[in-house]
């Protein structure tokens, strides 16, 4: 259990999972819940592999595990529906897709689980299902899921979110809760120390890096999300998203080239990353709420350009 000792500050939920891997009392679910880019999936690969190795080769059980090619293990997460094709939302981002709308879980991946499930392992005495962003399934892929949990027989699910609020309380209440916490500023500047990051991050100002850094709320994941975020937006688009404008053209041509150029979830971080320049800078509530109702608006697939134009010329009035 050495490998536990590469995640740094979740010493309560790791003191839980290597509990349970010591009494050899593995409970049929947990929930890994806390903020993004905490360590929440390292863990999970952590307590994988701590689970799947059987006295075997310690390093192809970690590379399996990473590659996600272990025959035991199936890795879920939020797909959006592209010309009728299911795209996972890591194949997206990494390929720069552009989606209006954001991924979900679906009725189909919990059928493609109970399938999984439905098979003896193959090498382990268990099967696992991990589902990332758990936060993001559907209702009718909820429901199906609750009634997988009923009755998981030889399964291990790990869900893991940061919103647990958002699940079925039936679903949480079936789910032992290993919480994650977010780092302290010390820890988080270590870690980020040791990040590889972006080469084009000299072309940001000193100023902006520790805005994008403060943002990030003690999550160095996170805080790679921001600087990624930040970066897939052109030059013109940041100079005019830095400063305030007032004229009514502007503004809609703004939100424009908002929708034009953002795909749904980066205007979705771009509205998480306003909100808090809103508050932390200007300590304007009724801007953050103005954000969070267009957010709203653009999780109900309201048209992104009307909602943006509405959003923006009511935050210019309110000025």
């Amino acid at each position: 259990m050495d490998d536990f000792k590469t995640i740094y500050g979740q010493d309560l939920a790791i003191q839980i999972l290597q509990s349970a891997i010591s009494k050899k009392h593995i409970s049929p679910a947990y929930l890994f819940s806390g903020p993004e880019g905490v360590g929440r999936k390292k863990t999970a690969k952590v307590f994988m592999q701590a689970i799947l190795d059987k006295n075997q080769d310690k390093e192809g059980i970690r590379r399996r595990i990473d590659n996600n090619n272990h025959p035991d293990l199936l890795w879920i997460e939020p797909t959006y529906i592209i010309q009728g094709k299911s795209i996972p939302q890591k194949k997206a981002r990494s390929e720069s897709i552009s989606v209006k709308s954001p991924p979900q879980i679906r009725l189909n991946q919990i059928k493609e689980i109970i399938d999984f499930l439905g098979k003896k392992p193959f090498e382990s005495e268990r099967s696992i299902v991990i589902i990332e962003d758990i936060e993001r399934i559907n209702e009718s892929a909820s429901n199906a899921l609750l009634k997988t949990l009923e009755d998981t027989n030889t399964g291990l699910f790990i869900l893991i979110t940061q919103r647990p609020e958002k699940l079925l309380s039936t679903i949480r209440s079936r789910c032992q809760l290993v919480p994650f916490i977010r780092l302290n500023e010390k820890q988080v500047n270590k870690i980020i120390e040791k990040l590889e990051v972006v080469e084009d991050i000299d072309d940001i100002p000193r100023d902006k890096i520790r805005e994008l850094i403060d943002f990030s709320y003690g999550s160095p994941g996170r805080y790679l999300i921001n600087l990624q975020n930040w970066l897939s937006i052109s030059s013109p688009l940041r100079q005019k998203l830095d400063i305030k404008l007032t004229n009514q053209i502007e503004l809609l041509q703004l939100a424009k080239e908002i929708t034009d150029e953002l795909n749904i979830e980066q205007q979705i971080w771009f509205i998480d990353f306003q909100q808090n320049r809103a508050w932390i800078k200007e300590n304007n509530s009724k801007v953050v709420k103005q954000l969070e109702e267009l957010r709203k608006q653009l999780l109900k697939y309201v048209q992104p350009r009307l909602a943006w134009e509405v959003t923006l010329l009511e935050i210019n009035l309110n000025h």
